[in-house]
């Protein structure tokens, strides 16, 4: 077996490679209460939407707006009725995300939300 070390690939004409055969998350972030991202990859920033609502832009824009927004939301502090996120408006350069309860239909601020988008 071979081991191949490098760091930056890159294709011949000097730009990004194709994966073949593999399908990554081309964007995540894990934020807590509104703006504060905790870590991300291909975040650009957030907005505050409202309650629970937030825009996550892309630095780098995917190839499609027919993508997969997936994630969860975790609150440690309460046990509390939610489900997991919801899926809002998707364009190439960002992507909406958000969390809720069942029994109002209302929208939770608090907590930490991880979300990510494939295509």
């Amino acid at each position: 077996m071979s081991t191949i070390r490098a760091n930056v690939v890159q294709n011949a004409a000097g730009g990004a490679t194709t994966l073949t055969g593999l399908y990554p998350a081309r964007a995540w972030i894990n934020q807590t209460n509104g703006n504060t991202i905790n870590a991300s990859g291909n975040i650009s920033g957030i907005v505050d939407n409202g309650v629970g609502r937030y825009t996550a832009n892309l630095g780098n824009a995917i190839p499609t707006a027919n993508a997969v927004v997936f994630g969860t939301r975790v609150n440690n502090e309460v046990n509390e009725d939610r489900q997991g996120i919801a899926c809002g408006p998707i364009t190439t350069s960002s992507f909406q995300f958000g969390g809720g309860h069942n029994h109002d239909l209302g929208a939770y601020e608090d907590g930490t939300y991880s979300a990510g988008i494939m295509c």
